[in-house]
């Protein structure tokens, strides 16, 4: 929202102030009723006790899982337990909703994994051009399917623009990068820019919509020179923690109850 101050002696500037003063009271007050009504949903409706699965990990034991934590976007947390459903079932462990449990059985241990997950960022290709480079070899036409970009090769097989300007951000004062979709019959495909003045325009690349390869970032260096980069996000897996149990352990342990 742009905003154009009063002259300093404007009538009506009194009514102004009080009018703002209102409607930031007024924010405030939905601010702390919406903080409250998480507040109230996150302390009354919790609790919970929901059956995931049952795998069979051998013959006799399966791994089952219980949600026993419910705060919808706010959190979850999962108990897991080895059990033969007749004599004994042991909770071997807990994980929210960034970490993962991992059974396996070699000879007569049971081997639990808890694991943690993290997006990472990796580059996998760079290229470096100076301005004077790039506007040796800038398009201004609306053809896409001509254009080679700079990363990858050019997949698309039309000119149909169906969705254009998302994503937007500057490099500088003159330069930003922006993204256009296109549809080619039922196939829909991105293409990032780098644009400008004087319809200057670049294609970095072209990538399917919500695929985690093909990410294009832009820097500007010194010396009027930008630093093109292609990133990969991948899922890395840590474990944090390992426990063992044995079939003995297992079997001399009670039928306990689930989600206490």
């Amino acid at each position: 929202m742009v905003t154009f101050p009063l002259p300093r002696h404007a009538p009506g500037r009194t009514f102004w102030r009080l009018l703002l003063k209102r409607q930031m009271n007024i924010k405030y007050i939905l601010l702390l009723s919406i903080i409250s009504l998480l507040s109230s949903c996150i302390l009354t409706d919790t609790n919970c006790c929901e059956k995931i699965n049952s795998t069979k990990i051998t013959d006799e034991i399966y791994l089952e899982k219980y949600r026993t934590f419910c705060a919808g976007v706010l959190g979850e947390l999962t108990d897991c337990y080895l059990t033969d459903s007749l004599s004994f079932r042991t909770k071997i462990g807990s994980y929210d909703e960034h970490e993962r449990l991992i059974v396996k059985f070699n000879q007569d241990k049971f081997y639990v994994y808890n694991t943690t997950s993290n997006m990472v960022f990796d580059t996998i290709e760079t290229a470096k051009f100076s301005l004077d480079q790039l506007l040796k070899t800038h398009h201004t036409d609306n053809k896409i399917r001509s254009t080679k970009p700079i990363f990858g090769f050019n997949t698309i097989t039309c000119d149909t623009d169906y969705h254009s300007g998302f994503g937007d951000y500057s490099i500088d004062e003159n330069l930003i990068i922006t993204k256009t979709q296109f549809r080619c019959g039922d196939k829909y495909l991105n293409a990032e820019y780098l644009t400008g003045s004087s319809n200057f325009r670049i294609l970095i690349g072209v990538y399917e919509p919500g695929s985690l390869d093909n990410n294009y970032h832009v820097v500007k260096l010194k010396n009027d020179s930008f630093a093109f980069y292609n990133i990969a996000i991948r899922d890395l897996t840590d474990t944090i923690a390992t426990t063992v149990f044995t079939i003995n352990q297992l079997k001399k342990s009670k039928l306990s109850k689930v989600c206490d």
